[in-house]
C-alpha cells in the first residue's frame, strides 16, 4: 500500500501563542527595554524577563511576566481575563523577582496585566487567577509608559489632572482607586478637586471607599505621623475643607468611626489617627460624639471610639456618658470611666 502524503501542519495554539508573545515584546521594545524570551524548553511559568530601561540606561530592575493569548483567557460576559495556575502557586509565590501576567486577546488586539504575586498573596492556594478588564491595567505602547512602569517602580503614574479625573468618577473601584491617588498629589490645592472627594465620601458606601480618602482628608487638620512630601496646601485649601468637614452631620461622623478598626484603634500611626484628627477638627464635635455615644441602636465599638475622643477633650465632662455606657455593658467604656476618675485625663497617644 502506497504511503500517504500527509502535509504537516502548523498548530493554531502556536501561532496564537506567538501573537500574544510577539504583542507583548513590540511593546517593550517600543519603550526602548528589553524583553528577555525564554524558550519553551526552559519555560517552568515565566515566559520572558522584563528589565526596565530609561533614556539608553538601565534601571536594575527586572520582572518575569507569563502571557496567555488566545480566547480562552477572556470571558467576554464578565468582561475578565484567565490566568490559570495549575502547579505554579509555590513557583509564582516564591519567584525571586516581581511576576506579572499579561492576557492578550487577539479578537480585541488589546491585552491587560495583574501582579501575580500580589494576587496570589491574597487569594491563597487557586485554580485560577481572574481579574478586570480596566484602564488601570491596559497593556498598550501607552499604559505601558504611564501606569506599568511606574507601577513596578512604585512611582506615581503619569497621568494628567484630566485622565485622573476621568478614572476618579468611574464606577470600577480599582480605578476610582488609581483617579484619587493621582488626584490627590497633582493637584493638592484643586478646589474642585477636593469638592470631588467629600461628595465621594458622603454619597457611597463605607465598602466602596479606599481608607487612604481618610488618611487624606486628615492632611486638612494635620498630626504630627503624617508623611506628605510635595506641594502644601494654601491656606485657601484648608479654609474651604475645613468649612466643608465642618458641614458633617452624624451620619457622616459615624462613617468616619467606622474606619477605626478593633486591632489598632486610636493610636499613633493608624488610621484611627487620621479619623480622631478630622473629628478633633469639627466645629460642632461635641454635640456629635455625645450624641452618638448616647445613641443605643448603634455599634458598641463605635460608641466607644466616639466616647474616647469627647473624652480626650473634656475628660471630667465625658464621666456621666462613661458610666452610662459602661452600664450597658461597655467594659471599655468601664476602662476610661476609672482612669479618668482616678487621673484626670486621657489621652490615646500617651
Amino acid at each position: 500500500m502506497e504511503p500517504q502524503n500527509v502535509m504537516p501542519k502548523y498548530s493554531e495554539t502556536i501561532v496564537t501563542s506567538k501573537l500574544g508573545a510577539n504583542f507583548v515584546k513590540t511593546v517593550i521594545e517600543s519603550a526602548g527595554c528589553i524583553f528577555h524570551r525564554i524558550d519553551q524548553e526552559n519555560d517552568l511559568g515565566i515566559d520572558a524577563i522584563i528589565e526596565l530601561v530609561k533614556d539608553g540606561l538601565p534601571l536594575s530592575k527586572q520582572i518575569g511576566v507569563q502571557i496567555k493569548s488566545g480566547q480562552s483567557f477572556y470571558n467576554g460576559q464578565s468582561n475578565k481575563c484567565l490566568i490559570p495556575v495549575g502547579n505554579h502557586f509555590e513557583y509564582w509565590s516564591n519567584y525571586p523577582l516581581s511576576v506579572y501576567g499579561i492576557v492578550y486577546v487577539p479578537v480585541l488586539n488589546s491585552a491587560n496585566w495583574v501582579d501575580i504575586k500580589r494576587y496570589l498573596k491574597h487569594s491563597g492556594p487557586c485554580t485560577t487567577i481572574k481579574f478586570d478588564i480596566t484602564k488601570t491595567n491596559t497593556f498598550d505602547n501607552e499604559s505601558f509608559r504611564k501606569m506599568f512602569v511606574p507601577t513596578i517602580l512604585k512611582e506615581l503614574p503619569k497621568l494628567s489632572v484630566d485622565e485622573a479625573a476621568s478614572l476618579f468618577h468611574s464606577n470600577h473601584p480599582s480605578e476610582f482607586h488609581l483617579g484619587l491617588v493621582v488626584l490627590f498629589h497633582t493637584a493638592p490645592n484643586a478646589i474642585e478637586v477636593w469638592d470631588w472627594f467629600l461628595d465621594a465620601f458622603k454619597n457611597k458606601d463605607i465598602s466602596d471607599i479606599p481608607p487612604i480618602l481618610v488618611y487624606y482628608f486628615a492632611h486638612i487638620p494635620w498630626h504630627g505621623d503624617i508623611a506628605y512630601h510635595g506641594e502644601g496646601f494654601s491656606e485657601a485649601t484648608k479654609s474651604h475643607v475645613k468649612k466643608r468637614f465642618d458641614e458633617f452631620k452624624k451620619p457622616d461622623v459615624e462613617k468616619l468611626l467606622g474606619f477605626i478598626d478593633e486591632e489598632n484603634g486610636i493610636a499613633r500611626g493608624s488610621l484611627g489617627q487620621s479619623v480622631e484628627a478630622i473629628i478633633s477638627s469639627l466645629a460642632n464635635r461635641d454635640s456629635l460624639l455625645l450624641e452618638i455615644m448616647q445613641d443605643s441602636q448603634l455599634a458598641v465599638f463605635l460608641r466607644e471610639n466616639a466616647a474616647l475622643i469627647y473624652a480626650y477633650h473634656h475628660p471630667k465632662e465625658a464621666l456621666p456618658a462613661l458610666k452610662a455606657l459602661s452600664d450597658e455593658g461597655s467594659w471599655y467604656a468601664g476602662e476610661l470611666f476609672s482612669f479618668i476618675s482616678e487621673y484626670g485625663w486621657i489621652d490615646p497617644y500617651a
